[in-house]
């Protein structure tokens, strides 16, 4: 029995010499601690301990690895960025824990976003906030750890509309649509630049709302037959039709048919072909008034005889 306690409490003691004797043979002494400090989850003195074994030996893939992971855990993000692709520069053999450090971040993310729709059902507007940003910062740090992942970037911009930030998720869905070739990317950035529009018409700022409604327009990969393709070219003929009758009621003389003529480039092409059926009433509607602004009176004409037939007259 006491030949048994003794080789079981020696045993962690070798253990932990062994482990030292490996660090020493394969790093620096200051890489060595740095990596123990990694081991006990000290990331602060492990980032910094890291970094003085790195400047002496460069090519250590581990520890490029674990300093990477220190500066995500302390908040370090460009440096840790850095870290990891230098890791992978050298060997592979670190990717499989990347891969999987990316998981943990982006899954703890996942939860953090449900719980905070849970919240939100629940009516605990507190916690919801609560767990939206949580859940940000996780998707932030999977971002980080992978830059080139579009599922973190688009996880980051859905929680920034949770937390009612529009104009950053904006920032992240047009960055993301400038790089996909995904149609329903390019509908995330339609869907917030066209409801930011339907405001700006609400308040009758028709300048602004058109020029929103003309970036929707300009959106890579929105398919023209798109329902927010279409109603931004229905919506933007509409802004610069108001727009128009506006400068017309001020002065006669001014130049008003100005911005007649762009309201019927808008509106022009949805009569060849509109797949929103339901809006075509609207358009022939609005191209009777844009028409007859612009002298066009056999055009006006013909719209109206179109509006007629949709409404059964």
């Amino acid at each position: 029995m006491k030949k048994s306690k003794l080789i079981f409490s020696v045993l962690p003691f070798v253990i932990f010499a062994l482990s030292v004797l490996y660090f020493h043979g394969c790093s620096s002494a200051e890489s060595t601690t740095g990596k123990l400090a990694f081991q006990q989850k000290d990331f602060v003195k492990a980032e910094m301990e890291l970094k003085k074994g790195l400047s002496i030996d460069q090519n250590d893939d581990e520890g490029w690895f674990m300093l990477g992971y220190s500066q995500v855990e302390n908040g370090n993000y460009a440096e840790a960025q850095k870290s990891f692709k230098r890791s992978l520069s050298i060997s592979n053999n670190f990717n499989d824990k990347i891969q999987a450090y990316w998981v943990e971040k982006f899954n703890q993310g996942a939860r953090d976003f449900k719980s905070g729709i849970e919240s939100e059902e629940k009516k605990n507007t507190e916690a919801a906030q609560t767990y939206y940003k949580n859940a940000l910062k996780n998707f932030e740090e999977s971002s980080v750890i992978f830059p080139d992942s579009l599922k973190s970037f688009s996880a980051m911009g859905e929680t920034y509309l949770a937390l009612g930030n529009t104009d950053k998720a904006l920032e992240i869905f047009s960055d993301i649509a400038s790089k996909s070739t995904n149609k329903l990317d390019a509908e995330r950035v339609a869907k917030i630049l066209f409801e930011s529009g339907l405001g700006m018409m609400s308040t009758k700022n028709y300048s602004a709302a058109s020029e929103t409604f003309k970036k929707v327009l300009a959106i890579k990969n929105l398919p023209r037959d798109d329902e927010y393709y279409e109603t931004s070219a229905y919506n933007n003929g509409l802004a610069l039709a108001k727009m128009g009758e506006d400068m017309r009621v001020k002065d006669e003389n001014s130049n008003y048919k100005q911005y007649f003529s762009e309201a019927l480039a808008s509106l022009e092409p949805l009569t060849v072909s509109l797949k929103k059926k339901d809006l075509e009433k609207q358009v022939y509607e609005l191209l009777i008034s844009v028409y007859a602004n612009l002298g066009m009176t056999d055009k006006a004409q013909d719209a109206l005889k179109k509006k007629q037939e949709l409404e059964g007259k």
